[in-house]
């Protein structure tokens, strides 16, 4: 038997991760039970949902330069402690009600190392599940090092999904343009797309075009997986940025997960991203891998 190891990072502050994210999350691993392999292997997985809640340390630096400390800092700290308290309480509630494996543990972390914890804990699982708020840029930022520096895959979603988010992810868009980055995201991506009904592999012409023997390549590789794909190549046209192009071809194909490889360039250790990469990263259109 092997156990295929969700980690989800719950924090407490400034404002807590919602209920109704960490049940999208157990909906999604409970549906990866009950969905056959296509590709004809049988080994028994079993799912596991491992939360770390994170009850942040209030630095009056961080988060209230110039204000006085006194009872407004206490009262923020207060604050976050009990919405630490509610995420574990939360997350037990929504877990009795799914059939996986579950675990959950509360550190007390400052800001700075709570992102070190959080990234050492990713490389001991298979992927780490994120939940994005639009435009949030402290959960943008968590994300980026978690990609980046953990080796790790990374499935974010929106947290406050403007469109219903998919229990099951039966349709895969795979954005290939040959790049090592995509190569690491579709064999991180393999477990999804073995199980899924429908695979599309597509290319930006306008960006990196591939040749038709390329993508038939591709889509042969695919096929010693047991993996059944189409390939197209799509224009993204200059009146579309990448983010609304992304957007308007999950929509437009019915995607449950779109699977990426994420850009970015290191200077300093600080990265830079790519510009897919963070129009990903700060509006989801649905569930997203990532791999770096």
């Amino acid at each position: 038997m092997a156990i295929r190891d969700f980690l989800l990072p719950l924090v407490s502050y400034p404002k807590p991760t919602t209920k109704a994210a960490i049940e999208s999350v157990f909906r999604l691993s409970e549906s990866l039970l009950s969905s056959g392999n296509r590709s004809g292997n049988h080994s028994t997985i079993t799912q596991r949902v491992s939360a770390v809640v994170y009850e942040v340390e209030i630095e009056m630096g961080l988060y209230f330069e110039g204000a006085h400390m006194g009872e407004f800092l206490e009262r923020e700290a207060r604050k976050s402690a009990v919405n630490a308290q509610q995420l574990v309480h939360s997350f037990e509630e929504v877990a009795a009600r799914h059939n996986v494996m579950h675990r959950c543990r509360l550190e007390r972390r400052a800001p700075y190392d709570m992102t070190r914890n959080l990234v050492e804990s990713a490389r001991l699982h298979h992927v780490t599940v994120q939940p994005l708020r639009k435009d949030t840029e402290d959960q943008l930022d968590l994300a980026e090092q978690i990609i980046f520096e953990s080796g790790r895959p990374v499935l974010i979603f929106p947290e406050e999904p403007v469109r219903p988010l998919a229990t099951a992810i039966l349709t895969v868009a795979v954005a290939w343009d040959g790049s090592r980055q995509a190569a690491r995201a579709v064999a991180d991506a393999l477990p999804f797309l073995r199980r899924a009904k429908t695979v599309r592999a597509f290319t930006a012409t306008d960006d990196k075009p591939l040749s038709s023997a390329q993508a038939q390549q591709f889509v042969e590789y695919l096929a010693g997986f047991g993996i059944e794909a189409i390939h197209e190549d799509v224009k993204k046209t200059d009146q579309h940025s990448i983010g609304s192009f992304l957007e308007a071809y999950v929509v437009s194909r019915g995607i449950d997960l779109l699977v990426m490889g994420a850009y970015g360039h290191s200077r300093l250790r600080e990265f830079i991203l790519g510009g897919a990469t963070r129009s990903i990263l700060a509006n989801p259109p649905c569930w997203v891998l990532l791999s770096h």
